[in-house]
């Protein structure tokens, strides 16, 4: 069984700890790790728009965080089945404080994956601090909870196949959701005000009906953003649709 995982560094706090879970199979799996901060070749030739893609025997597309329970199907030579989710998302928008998202206090938005780790915390604080940015986003938080986000990168830094210019910047994810409220507005709202001192326009990728990578793509219409149209079809998984809006 052949593993190819392709991952935009620790742009996902997840990400360090997948690799160090497929470092557990290497024995078991014929596995190629590739890091696509650089390559952004390999991420258009593979039309990468998630944080992580793992291809399985070059045919077989999967886009969730990986699991022990996936990668013991692959050793035993049983390909899993990938579902998509797609949870309910409430419109009623609620903020308690919107703050500046910075290297000082990432910690809390890591708990965004809902796990416990100070290790890919920390992993995520050194993939920022490659861009020297004063704010990476906002968050909406009553301390020591966090209630959502909003990050962001320059398009030129961005590996995915997307519009870039100076004046272009890129939404890398928006973050919580709740059945009934809406967390992740406020901190979008305030993270557009910020960005118009130094861009024209944000661009971000979503998916029509789930909420992973970012959306759906209701939450933005909802935000004033535009479809600029269908740029990724995975079967029975997801449509991504690249959005924008001018600041």
């Amino acid at each position: 069984m052949k593993l190819d995982f392709y991952h935009w560094s620790c742009q996902c706090p997840l990400n360090f700890e997948m690799v160090n879970l497929l470092s557990e199979y290497a024995g078991k799996i014929d596995i190629a790790i590739t890091d696509i901060t650089e390559r952004s070749d390999i991420a258009k030739e593979h039309k990468i728009f998630f944080p992580t893609l793992t291809v399985v025997n070059g045919v077989h597309r999967f886009f969730s965080p990986l699991k022990k329970s996936f990668l013991d199907e692959l050793a035993k030579n049983n390909i899993p089945v990938e579902k998509p989710y797609i949870p309910i998302q409430g419109t009623d928008i609620i903020h308690y404080e919107i703050k500046p998202l910075t290297r000082e206090n990432y910690f809390l938005a890591s708990s965004c994956t809902g796990r416990e780790n100070y290790l890919h915390y920390y992993k995520k604080q050194l993939f920022y601090d490659k861009y020297n940015q004063d704010i990476y986003g906002f968050i909406n938080t009553d301390d020591p909870i966090l209630y959502g986000g909003a990050e962001y990168l320059p398009s030129l830094t961005v590996p995915y196949d997307i519009p870039k210019d100076e004046k272009y910047a890129f939404i890398t994810c928006v973050y919580m959701t709740d059945p009934r409220y809406d967390y992740k507005s406020a901190p979008l709202m305030e993270l557009e005000n910020y960005l118009r001192q130094n861009y024209e326009r944000v661009y971000v990728i979503s998916d029509e009906s789930g909420s992973f990578p970012n959306g759906n793509m209701d939450f933005f219409l909802r935000n004033n953003y535009v479809d600029e149209g269908l740029i990724s079809v995975e079967e029975n998984y997801c449509r991504l649709h690249l959005m924008s809006k001018k600041l």
